[in-house]
């Protein structure tokens, strides 16, 4: 319909037009290809140079469905940027909403900088931020400020979810701002230990995570990939 409509407007209105004031059919269409040969190569441009990957999981207990997570990776020539969002659900003596976001920044493999935002219902819980100064890191945990005497991080807990850990001992744990244990127990299947007597393990298909155990002294959850 609207192409239709295209043609026979310019029959009616467009073609007089150029008659009259002396203007040829091809000298109008090759800025018009010039341009569009333009718009074109700047869009596969950005394709080629930005990269985007999102995996999304859901989060069970006791085998049901109390909340999602989302992933998203861009990659942007040295750059590249993580986010994990995940609002979860549960009622145990009463309900409880617990959201977390974690963002990183990574250039040239070296971690740049990460935040961790967490709310449980509605109320701030957790802000931390560990930044790169020079041959160390800052951190602030919740206004109060501290380092870690770390030249380079090139992996936290949030890349675990992209990529097998494998020949890895350690991985950096942006919520508790200190690098934790990686142990491989399976094949493709590796357990974290974190400092609060938690444990979680992580399992892998095809490089990609797709199930998270998370054993908590109160509960226990699984992060599926959807």
């Amino acid at each position: 319909m609207i192409p239709a409509l295209t043609i026979w407007l310019f029959k009616k209105y467009g073609r007089p037009f150029l008659n009259k004031h002396n203007i040829t059919f091809s000298r109008v269409m090759v800025p018009v290809k010039k341009l569009s040969v333009t718009i074109l190569f700047l869009a596969i441009s950005s394709l080629a140079f930005a990269q985007e990957q999102t995996l999304n999981y859901n989060v069970l207990h006791s085998g049901n469905t109390v909340g999602h997570m989302k992933l998203e990776q861009v990659k942007d020539g040295d750059d590249t940027f993580l986010k994990i969002a995940s609002d979860v659900k549960m009622r145990f003596v009463f309900s409880i909403q617990v959201n977390i976001q974690e963002d990183s920044h990574y250039r040239n493999g070296k971690l740049l900088c990460s935040h961790v935002s967490r709310k449980v219902n509605g109320k701030q819980k957790a802000d931390k931020l560990t930044k790169a100064n020079g041959d160390s890191y800052q951190l602030t945990d919740d206004g109060k400020i501290s380092s870690i005497n770390q030249k380079q991080i090139s992996n936290n807990l949030t890349m675990m979810y992209l990529q097998e850990p494998v020949g890895l001992s350690q991985i950096y744990s942006d919520n508790f701002q200190q690098f934790v244990q990686v142990k491989q127990v399976e094949s493709h299947t590796y357990r974290i230990n974190l400092p609060d007597g938690n444990y979680n393990f992580y399992t892998y298909t095809n490089g990609i995570c797709s199930k998270v155990d998370i054993h908590h002294s109160l509960y226990t959850i699984q992060i599926q990939l959807v």
